[in-house]
């Protein structure tokens, strides 16, 4: 049974394995903020990547399969939209309709004047086949897996002749999420890939593929955003403009993740940044009730958005201490904030305090315990109290 902290009735929260997590990026479905990967002119900061497909497709050595792997939030699907446009127009060109097959492509951009462009952003382009997790709409997220069926309708579209004799896309988003059942089919499709037909695989966990999978594909590894193209995106997707204070507290918060800047920005994630900094910078000298207080404002019931900034904040607050005790940093000044180690914490009491925490946040998360309890141990736990 848990105690009555609050002053009025517990609600129960049941939590299953797909609301939230202690590190789960607080990003936006791809219709939030900037424009949706697939009406996106523009990829920002993933110049060395496209220099490298540019170099496979001029030399006639492009797979039929790639791995987009790298950091929620930093441009992969934008990326992959914007190869999948160029192959589907370039490659009609390739049979000489265009230009011959000694044209050397100098980047992968396509007008969005360009009928290819439209195609692909209206979703109709005949000779491209997009997949990605279903969207719960009762549940507001998008469900845990891709389903096995959906997979299975890439092997009969890759078989099929194209509509101008060009090349075909399949582009599968958050490919990591495929079941066993899913992959073995992909795995069949690799073992012999049809004759111009490119498989875009986009994830932030390539582990998640079969070995046999990643040794069939050409891995592209993406790199965090830096600070400067971080900070281009995000003035691009805020509706007014960021204090420079600001803009420095969600560039830290975003660990080079566009996606991540942007949805900390639009979902009162700046508030709260600051109150929960604010709490964390000065939790030695808070009392009880403060404790009490904040718990019940963060764990209010039905704000699970708030809950999964609450400890992503949380999560990155204890990897920047731990960073810090790590350099011999004493402190460090994030925005307006300075942050400092907290008294009585060492690299290894910190390293076991956030293990602890992130305990407690797992044990909480899959039972039934209240989102303000929750709240009210973990900053109890990190005052030492």
């Amino acid at each position: 049974m848990v105690m009555d902290l609050f002053g009025d009735d517990i609600v129960e929260h049941t939590f299953d394995d797909e609301d939230i997590a202690f590190d789960e990026p607080v990003l936006p479905p791809h219709n939030e903020g900037l424009h949706h990967p697939k009406d996106a002119s523009l990829c920002i900061g993933h110049e060395a990547v496209e220099k490298e497909i540019l170099s496979l497709w001029n030399s006639g050595r492009m797979p039929h399969a790639i791995v987009l792997n790298g950091l929620q939030g930093i441009g992969k699907c934008t990326f992959a939209y914007r190869l999948a446009r160029f192959v589907l127009k370039d490659g009609a060109q390739e049979s000489g309709l265009f230009g011959g097959e000694d044209a050397q492509a100098e980047t992968l951009a396509v007008s969005s004047d360009d009928p290819v462009f439209r195609k692909v952003s209206s979703g109709g382009h005949p000779d491209m086949l997009t997949i990605s997790r279903p969207f719960d709409e009762s549940k507001g997220r998008y469900k845990s897996e891709i389903p096995v069926d959906d997979i299975r309708k890439v092997a009969p579209f890759l078989r099929s002749t194209s509509s101008n004799g060009g090349w075909r896309v399949v582009l599968i988003d958050d490919a990591n999420h495929m079941n066993r059942n899913g992959q073995n089919a992909i795995l069949k499709i690799l073992e012999e890939p049809p004759k111009k037909t490119l498989l875009i695989l986009v994830t932030h966990g390539a582990g998640g593929l079969l070995p046999t999978i990643r040794s069939r594909c050409r891995f592209i590894g993406f790199q965090p955003l830096n600070e400067s193209d971080l900070l281009s995106i995000l003035e691009k997707g805020a509706d007014t403009p960021l204090m420079p204070a600001d803009k420095d507290i969600l560039v830290h918060l975003a660990q080079g993740s566009a996606g991540q800047a942007i949805a900390l920005y639009q979902k009162g994630g700046l508030e709260m940044i600051h109150q929960a900094l604010e709490a964390l910078i000065d939790i030695q000298t808070l009392s009880a009730q403060r404790l009490d207080e904040l718990a019940l404002s963060i764990g209010k019931s039905g704000d699970d958005e708030g809950m999964k900034q609450f400890l992503y904040i949380i999560n990155w607050w204890f990897e920047t201490l731990i960073d810090m005790a790590a350099r011999g940093q004493d402190n460090r000044n994030i925005g307006h904030f300075k942050l400092t180690e907290p008294q009585g914490h060492n690299l290894h009491s910190l390293l076991t305090l956030h293990e602890a925490v992130e305990d407690h946040v797992r044990t909480c998360l899959n039972g039934t315990l209240d989102k303000r309890y929750m709240i009210f141990k973990l900053l109890r736990m990190v005052q030492g109290a």
